[in-house]
């Protein structure tokens, strides 16, 4: 992939910044000036559990269902030079959260993003490790997730470091991951990241606190009662998490809520134009994996994300552990978690090369808010952790200043960094 550099000196340099414009000044910046970030990958995991759920057979309607320890982590690869990065998503998304950073940043990285259990595409097991056992346990616990990411990563990429970027629940899945295995990762990059007493918040508490109803048939339609203008706080819960409201519409919304709700291509495509015709009383809900989600929600706690100790805290975090180089990025108006959290991690963790980023313009959810800015701020962390070298192309930035001269510059800066392919 890499070639020996040129020669950096003043005289190279001058040259690669003195270029007359080949075009106007004042273009719009041309991505395409970098390498393709190739067509995505999309596949899944099969991941045996260490306990047993209940998945559903059949379409999303179907109440029938079977006892398994076999799920699926589902997942889309962009990229295939440069550092190894893996991306995971907040609650209530799934990967495609990250689908536009990562696609920018795959032009430069080899990224994977992946559905946690439970979320987006991959397996949904209601009374997951409660089989024999009706009493809530601690199954759902993030710590548990390290178990599938670890097995994910070292079947897909044995024995390679990787840098950890997540946000809101995932940060919380991250923190532990990188307190078991910081020798499997460059760097830690978490975003709006649940952390310390920082959890629960509302939104989520309210679907957390349905998993008392009892699973039984009479429960279960007591819970369908409950839930039945879900989609709409849904959507009202997403958009309370953004800047803009306007960033989600009915359109780009449907990849988000389709776990939960019919979306009007699937019922569509039952092409029998009667019954299943896409209207408001056939657009139903998903409640197996409504009852999932509940599920999850219910068993979190402050606790989990607090400091480790022994004997008043033994679920918390071993932050100490992480001394992989760590990123903290926080959207300037996160009106759900506020950003002045950020500084609580510079005391907590075992590195001290902590750098904290706000990004403007965006709430709880920046890489949807303000993804230029969330990519640059991302790319210029890996090259500031593993060299320009190690990256698959030159970044010189995705908006800003573009005077017309960039395919040349590039060129240039390539030659000088010895990168090549």
């Amino acid at each position: 992939m890499n070639s020996k550099p040129g020669a950096l000196n003043d005289s190279s340099l001058y040259k690669v910044f003195s270029h007359s414009p080949i075009r106007a000044a004042g273009n719009k910046p041309d991505l395409n000036i970098y390498r393709s970030p190739g067509i995505p990958e999309y596949g899944a995991f099969q991941y045996q559990a260490p306990t047993e759920g209940l998945l559903q057979i059949g379409g999303p309607h179907s109440t029938e269902t079977h006892w398994t320890d076999e799920f699926e982590i589902a997942w889309t690869k962009m990229g295939d030079k440069g550092p190894l990065v893996l991306f995971l998503h907040g609650v209530p998304t799934n990967r495609t959260q990250w689908e536009e950073v990562q696609g920018q940043i795959s032009r430069f990285c080899e990224t994977i993003s992946i559905d946690m259990l439970g979320m987006g595409e991959s397996s949904k097991p209601r009374l997951y490790g409660r089989k024999n056992d009706p009493a809530p346990n601690d199954r759902w616990h993030w710590v548990n997730d390290v178990d599938y990411i670890e097995k994910l990563m070292q079947h897909e990429y044995p024995d390679r470091r990787f840098i950890f970027v997540a946000d809101d629940w995932g940060s919380g899945i991250a923190s532990h991951y990188a307190a078991r295995h910081n020798d499997r990762l460059e760097a830690l990059i978490q975003v709006d990241p649940i952390a310390f007493d920082g959890y629960p918040v509302n939104e989520i508490q309210a679907i957390g606190r349905a998993a008392q109803i009892p699973n039984t048939p009479e429960g279960d339609a007591q819970f369908a009662m409950l839930f039945a203008a879900f989609d709409q706080t849904l959507v009202q819960i997403l958009k309370s998490m953004v800047y803009d409201p306007a960033k989600y519409n009915q359109y780009n919304l449907r990849y988000l809520t389709f776990p939960y709700v019919d979306v009007d291509y699937e019922r569509n495509g039952q092409n029998d134009g009667i019954t299943d015709v896409a209207r408001s009383t056939t657009l139903r809900l998903k409640f197996h994996n409504l009852r999932v989600l509940s599920d999850r929600a219910a068993i979190l706690s402050p606790a989990l994300l607090l400091p480790y100790h022994s004997e008043h805290n033994p679920n918390g975090v071993q932050y100490r552990n992480i001394t992989a180089p760590t990123l903290i990025m926080w959207g300037e108006y996160d009106n759900m978690m506020p950003a002045a959290q950020t500084q609580r991690f510079a005391h907590a963790l075992g590195t001290s090369d902590v750098q904290i980023s706000y990004v403007p313009r965006a709430g709880h959810f920046p890489a949807t808010d303000n993804p230029e800015c969330v990519t640059d701020t991302i790319i210029n962390f890996i090259r500031r952790v593993v060299g320009h070298q190690a990256l698959a192309d030159v970044y010189i930035g995705n908006h800003g200043i573009w005077k017309g001269d960039e395919r040349q510059m590039i060129r240039e800066l390539r030659i000088l960094h010895g990168i090549t392919g």
